[in-house]
């Protein structure tokens, strides 16, 4: 759910009026475990238009052929083919984040779409256990990236720190970079403990503050002329449109829709999916994370065939569900599959 700004996983769609912050340690959620699946899972907590192409990479080398052992969790690939080099601290940041994502960044400029396409095969192969040819990264990746991939884009990463806070003395270096002309976001996430014991995870930007015309009424806009190119739609899914998804085998999609459409308007489990579709945890989310690109990129629309909400019981599991319409179509489209 987005808010005012905040990207707001919670197991009932919107935050209670009691809340008490907690810190992610005293959840038992971790850095690696849990905060890259949620950014790997939902690209849209660094940047609204970011691709994951790769995670935790460290396969850097100098002309001597010395890797140096440093390792970037999250690189991703903006809308207009830049990079993006995500950092993730649980709890509060070190003072040195700024200075270790530059140095990623530094590195990472050097790369080429090659380098890019070869990763992708990777991370699609880790994170989803698929198998995905060179060619087909590439037409993902040039599909996301419509401009294509040039040495001088490639050359300027973004930069996204997220952590639960930044001291001062790293607020002010990112303002003065930023000023220099470096493209560095802080964001802040928070976890909550509901008063009915749910638990919440809030995502929001520190830094840039939000744009002054956010505050400001201009003139009515026709319409058509306010949407941007890359925005998409939320649309209804047609028969058509659930036989093109069963059509492209996708499982893990095509097991929660099994499970939702026996409970029509009851939420599902992804646990229950994953079961289903046969297949570990981190392979379901980034099968799911792959859906999500599917979504934008073939279906030319921004919402899945459900409805989504996170788990009381821990944020790395959702629930889904999908009205009567949806469950008698795939249904019905099921039925005609296997005769």
């Amino acid at each position: 759910m987005v808010s005012d700004g905040e990207l707001v996983f919670t197991v009932s769609g919107k935050v209670a009026t009691q809340v008490a912050p907690v810190d992610l340690g005293e959840l038992g959620f971790t850095e690696r475990e849990h905060l890259q699946s949620w950014v790997i899972s939902h690209p849209t907590i660094i940047g609204p238009n970011v691709m994951v192409i790769s995670f935790e990479f460290d396969q850097w080398a100098t002309p001597q052929g010395v890797a140096p052992r440093d390792r970037l969790d999250i690189l991703g690939l903006d809308s207009d083919g830049r990079l993006v080099i995500a950092e993730l601290k649980r709890g509060l940041a070190p003072d040195t984040v700024d200075l270790q994502a530059i140095k990623y960044a530094a590195m990472a400029s050097r790369m080429t779409e090659e380098t890019l396409v070869n990763l992708f095969v990777e991370f699609r192969r880790k994170a989803m256990d698929e198998a995905l040819s060179p060619e087909e990264a590439l037409g993902e990746l040039l599909g996301h990236a419509q401009d294509g991939f040039s040495s001088e884009v490639l050359a300027k990463p973004r930069i996204v720190l997220l952590a639960e806070d930044f001291r001062p003395v790293t607020t002010s270096s990112v303002v003065w970079l930023c000023e220099q002309g470096l493209d560095i976001t802080l964001k802040r996430y928070q976890a909550y403990r509901t008063a009915g014991g749910e638990r919440v995870f809030t995502v929001s930007q520190y830094y840039p503050v939000a744009d002054v015309s956010e505050y400001q009424i201009a003139p009515h806009l026709r319409a058509g002329q306010r949407k941007a190119a890359d925005d998409l739609p939320e649309v209804e899914w047609s028969e058509a449109d659930l036989m093109k998804l069963l059509d492209q085998n996708l499982v893990v999609p095509m097991a929660i829709l099994d499970l939702c459409s026996k409970v029509p308007n009851q939420f599902v489990g992804s646990g229950e999916a994953y079961r289903l579709a046969n297949v570990e945890q981190k392979s379901g989310m980034g099968r799911l994370a792959g859906f999500g690109y599917s979504v934008r990129t073939k279906f030319g629309r921004s919402n899945p065939p459900w409805r989504y909400q996170w788990a009381a019981g821990g944020l790395s599991q959702q629930y889904y569900a999908i009205d009567q319409l949806t469950a008698d179509r795939w249904r019905a489209l099921r039925g005609t599959a296997s005769e």
